[in-house]
């Protein structure tokens, strides 16, 4: 099926490329973004989800002339991550920016941790109450994401800011996994039909109460 096909690296880069003409999220930013959604035990519809992205709530007044194939990278790459989650979290790896430091390459999870957090908010009242489950997973996103965690790592030594780095991608194939098994608990629950397992009595039928009238007299007079 291909709607569930991960985007490969030319789609990505054709992705990334009109996200940018349009002034949307930068891709790791969307994909963190798409990874807390697609955690999240409640569904998010795309009327939710699309102001974010284009980083506006008059998304749909912006010109958008191949909207369709823009819109279709996004859900495919929306669905592609949950296949991936969801078949196999260890194959899940985040889309991290990189910075060639000419010996080496830094891996840059800011944008991926700020995005992850905006999907967060988007439901937001189900990540309060597992707070405390959630907690040690959610702290190295937070401590990119946001400024209490920039001046924490000024005050860190590069091993350790190296060793948060590493965490996040674990942590959010835990929170996926949390989130996988605790969603029968945040799912609406389904209304079943009423049946009626003794047949209606008829109007010219004694009355079921017993009183010896006729139904349409006395109980289906009501």
């Amino acid at each position: 099926m291909k709607i569930i096909t991960p985007l490969n690296s030319e789609e990505i880069d054709r992705l990334e490329a009109q996200l940018k003409a349009y002034d949307g999220l930068d891709m790791s930013t969307l994909d963190g973004f798409f990874t807390a959604i697609t955690s999240a035990p409640e569904v998010s519809s795309p009327d939710q989800w699309l102001p974010i992205v284009f980083q506006s709530t008059q998304w749909r007044d912006k010109r958008f002339d191949d909207f369709e194939t823009l819109y279709a990278l996004l859900i495919r790459h929306l669905n592609g991550i949950e296949s991936i989650l969801s078949r196999d979290a260890e194959k899940f790896e985040p889309l991290f920016l990189e910075r060639d430091l000419h010996d080496s390459v830094d891996i840059i999870v800011d944008n991926w941790c700020r995005g992850y957090m905006k999907g967060v908010a988007l439901v937001a009242a189900p990540w309060k109450d597992e707070y405390q489950t959630l907690e040690a997973w959610l702290s190295p996103i937070l401590m990119f994401s946001g400024s209490a965690g920039a001046s924490l790592r000024e005050k860190s030594s590069r091993e350790q800011i190296l060793q948060w780095k590493a965490q996040v991608a674990p942590s959010a194939r835990a929170i996926f996994n949390f989130w996988y098994d605790a969603r029968p608990k945040y799912q609406p629950t389904v209304t079943q039909p009423f049946v009626r397992h003794t047949p209606k009595p008829s109007r010219n039928d004694q009355c079921v109460c017993g009183s010896g009238k006729k139904f349409k007299h006395c109980c289906g007079a009501h």
